[in-house]
């Protein structure tokens, strides 16, 4: 069969034909992939990515929209297309040399090019401006990291040395500085005084960074830490007893059994213990509550806000007198440490039934009630000249929180919302972005409260940017 196939004519023509359209379209291919293209002899190939170098006045003149880099076709004999890829001779410039101050569109040019080779630039152009340099000073602004100081330390007032520095561009670029700011993040939860290096950048209004040249362009940050909170024991004061009369509280506790109270040293020396009432009179079975913590009066917050509380039921046993309660009745009976009982009900006083209605009617009136109220504008009292700053709320954004109180149920329900204030104090600081603690004033001392979040993140700004003393080169 395939001798049959051979000796005929077309046969061997056919494949002859086939194979020659298989070479064809594998020479093809492989001159494609090299980039390389041909046309009577010359090679064309891409030289991507050429840096481009710009020739001027660098210490009295400043560019601005030359590009990083460009690329060059090269065209000529195939061995120098190729020496030209392999070797970094090739290099694309501007000469700006002689020219005048303004916006213009200037020539890219090449050289290290053999002669034997031509080359093109894409793009062949730049539109550049070029203009005066002009130094200023400015002052620098220190920026933390939230994880640089400890949960219960604040930073004071932040020293740089120097105060401030030399920045030089072109006016125009001068111009759009809004910040100088020397941010420091390569600290972490730090407890005492302490000095680093932080660099410095400029930004724009929009937080972009701009192109220009600081000098220094590192600072020695000093930040002196202080401790503002103590850390003290929780405990859980049962409040009232569980309405169905079967069930009987067997204890009240929590995972965590200490909190970081927040504020001056003089206020927390006084505070030795929070004690947090829990309402057990809808309590039928084990039950897992989240609790607020209350802030002790003067103090700026707690650490954390809020516990997670296990209480655990029992039954009473069905001997039991009716008429005779047992002491124990609504009590805890493994008693855990942080735990304090409500005052117990003697035999007696359980056997008149009028009695018992009477401490039943005072329980209603007397009895821990929580309210909450949501979405309390934050006041910023204390910030000098502040018609001076734009203030801006970046944590919450909304510039609101929301704040739970608790107290007598008598008083919850007489308080109101223009019976207290939440204020974030700025007194003796500046343009920046500042952590202030939050406070709660002209609400009384009976009441005890809880917060969203204890602290706002406030960004100020001057609405007019600070730069003076220009010096001229």
């Amino acid at each position: 069969m395939m001798d049959r196939i051979l000796t005929n004519k077309w046969s061997v023509r056919i494949i002859s034909l086939i194979f020659a359209a298989i070479l064809f379209t594998s020479v093809t291919s492989a001159a494609g992939n090299n980039s390389l293209t041909t046309t009577e002899g010359v090679y064309v190939d891409v030289i991507n990515n050429v840096p481009v170098e710009v020739y001027y006045d660098k210490d009295n003149m400043n560019v601005t929209g030359v590009p990083d880099t460009v690329d060059v076709t090269v065209s000529g004999s195939k061995g120098l297309v190729q020496l030209a890829k392999t070797q970094a001779n090739l290099i694309a410039y501007i000469d700006l040399t002689n020219a005048k101050v303004g916006t213009q569109s200037v020539k890219i040019e090449i050289k290290g090019l053999s002669d034997r080779l031509k080359g093109t630039v894409n793009p062949p152009t730049a539109k550049v401006t070029l203009a005066e340099k002009v130094t200023k000073k400015y002052s620098v602004e220190v920026e933390l990291n939230k994880s640089v100081i400890a949960d219960g330390y604040e930073a004071g007032s932040i020293k740089t040395d120097p105060k401030k520095v030399s920045i030089t561009g072109s006016k125009e670029i001068l111009d759009q500085i809004a910040y100088v700011k020397a941010t420091v993040s390569n600290e972490k939860d730090q407890t005492s005084d302490f000095t680093t290096k932080a660099t410095i950048s400029a930004f724009d209004v929009n937080l972009n960074k701009l192109d220009v040249e600081i000098n220094p362009e590192e600072v020695e940050v000093t930040v002196p830490v202080s401790k503002i909170g103590k850390t003290v024991p929780l405990r859980f004061q049962q409040s009232g007893n569980p309405a169905d009369k079967t069930v009987t509280i067997t204890s009240i506790t929590s995972e965590d059994e200490k909190v970081t109270v927040i504020g001056s040293e003089a206020v927390t020396d006084k505070v030795e213990q929070i004690t947090i009432p829990i309402d057990v009179t809808q309590v039928t079975e084990d039950k897992t509550l989240e609790v607020p913590v209350p802030v002790p009066t003067g103090a700026t917050s707690v650490t954390p806000t809020s516990v997670k509380v296990k209480i655990k039921t029992g039954k009473k046993q069905n001997d039991q007198s009716s008429n005779e309660p047992s002491e124990s009745d609504g009590q805890p009976t493994n008693k855990s440490p942080n735990v304090t009982e409500p005052d117990t009900p003697t035999k007696d006083a359980g056997k008149d039934t009028d009695k018992q209605d009477d401490s039943a009617d005072q329980d209603a009136s007397t009895g821990q009630k929580s309210t909450e109220f949501k979405d309390v504008p934050i006041s910023i009292i204390g910030l000098v000249r502040s018609e001076t700053y734009n203030t801006e709320y970046l944590d919450p954004k909304s510039g609101k929180v929301s704040i739970t109180i608790s107290g007598i149920k008598k008083d919850i329900d007489a308080l109101g919302r223009n019976d207290f204030n939440i204020v974030a104090n700025m007194s003796n600081l500046q343009d920046g972005t500042h952590t202030i603690p939050l406070t709660v004033h002209g609400l009384a001392s009976n009441f005890t409260f809880t917060l969203s979040q204890s602290k706002a993140e406030i960004q100020v700004t001057k609405k007019v940017a600070d730069a003076s003393d220009q010096i001229s080169n």
